[in-house]
């Protein structure tokens, strides 16, 4: 439940940032390859997308 909330948190941030330029499957993407990691690295990597 938390890892989620972290994601949707991440996920806001960077449509907020980007505008009507961002891409939700780009977004994924990017997310995903950063491979598995603990909630605090996993929100510090998903903050700089």
């Amino acid at each position: 439940m938390l890892g989620g909330r972290a994601w949707f948190q991440a996920r806001a941030g960077a449509r907020e940032r980007a505008g009507n330029a961002f891409s939700l499957k780009q977004f994924h993407s990017e997310a995903l390859s950063l491979g598995p990691m603990g909630l605090d690295p996993l929100r510090e990597a998903l903050a700089r997308l």
